[in-house]
């Protein structure tokens, strides 16, 4: 690592300390208690159930609007099985390949659906509210990742605030102009003899200036996050304009989470975090409720693997062959992922 960077990185974690206890949104996110991510290719493996929503179930038939869902209410769970494909090999666009099958055993001639997203932070935009979430917590539980969850929070809340919104900005630009006298000294030495360094200038009143903003955190307190006792111990609790979400208070673990623009109508629930593979954990149940549908996502297979020389398009392609020849079709399925 080049020398001007690792001293930007050594200030950097030294005020990063200030906060390192008090995590943000967008870190909370980062499901932090998961072992890091070194694969370039994350399959899961899932059992998704649904079934008209207890809320959906209490009304009167007369205000019941879809023929649909009347109809729905007499049907038992349906059930589906998911295969997700997760690809990092392009470091901030995450492509994901979703296969659907009518059986556990995810034969090529049970494959119902297959779809394939170049970039799900796009998919994420254009979704319905539980699918983008859906999606956003996926890549946030098996990826470590906050791109997503910040790319749907960007777009629905207008109090969420970024780890760069919190980045306190008289340090990040003396940190700019630090990194820009270190890159020029370095390329030539006499300047060293003509140019002021941004972290010691020789007038003592600047200098005293540049101390008070050296010894603030890199980062401003996210409002938004709060310890707060429950009946289970302390939680940081998550309270945005449009959704509000339950961590593990030690691991960081997502419990709970609640998203609507007028009410909290839509709730995932995580529960029973298990290792798949030894390293890396998950949910083992993740469960969706909404006013018109429940659904259980139950997690079967976690595994890291490599994508060598077979692209995700090259997969998606073999899919598709797969889906011709296959005795399942996608009017068999009903399920949120289709929507």
């Amino acid at each position: 690592m080049p020398t001007v960077i690792k001293k930007i990185f050594l200030l950097l974690a030294i005020s990063f300390s200030t906060y390192a206890s008090i995590p943000t949104t967008e870190g909370l996110f980062r499901n932090g208690n998961n072992a890091d991510v070194s694969a370039n290719l994350i399959m899961l493996k899932a059992v998704v159930s649904s079934k008209v929503s207890s809320m959906l179930m209490e009304k009167p038939a007369e205000e019941i609007s879809s023929t649909q869902e009347k109809e729905a209410i007499t049907d038992g769970p349906k059930v589906i099985h998911a295969k997700f494909l997760l690809s990092t090999e392009n470091g901030e666009r995450v492509q994901l390949i979703q296969a659907l099958y009518t059986s556990g055993k995810m034969e090529t001639d049970q494959l119902a659906d297959v779809r394939y997203f170049s970039n799900l932070k796009e998919k994420v935009k254009k979704s319905p509210p539980r699918l983008a979430l859906f999606y956003s917590l996926l890549t946030s539980l098996a990826l470590n990742r906050s791109e997503e969850i910040d790319t749907f929070l960007r777009l629905n809340s207008k109090n969420y605030k970024s780890n760069k919104d919190l980045v306190d900005p008289e340090k990040k630009a003396l940190y700019e102009r630090y990194k820009r006298y270190l890159k020029l000294i370095k390329e030539d030495e006499s300047l060293k003899e003509t140019m002021s360094n941004p972290m010691k200038p020789e007038d003592p009143e600047v200098a005293k200036s540049i101390e008070i903003v050296k010894n603030k955190s890199f980062m401003m307190r996210d409002e938004n996050v709060s310890l707060l006792k429950s009946t289970n111990g302390f939680k940081w609790v998550i309270d945005l304009d449009v959704m509000s979400a339950v961590f593990d208070n030690k691991s960081h673990r997502l419990e709970k989470l609640s998203f609507g623009k007028v009410d909290k109508n839509l709730i995932f629930n995580f529960d029973d975090y298990i290792l798949f593979d030894g390293t890396h954990e998950l949910p083992k149940l993740v469960n969706l409720v909404s006013p018109s549908e429940e659904v259980e996502v139950r997690m079967t297979s976690l595994t890291h693997l490599n994508l060598g020389n077979k692209s995700m398009p090259t997969r998606y392609g073999e899919y598709r062959d797969f889906l011709k020849d296959s005795k399942s079709k996608e009017e068999e399925l009903d399920n949120f992922l289709l929507r």
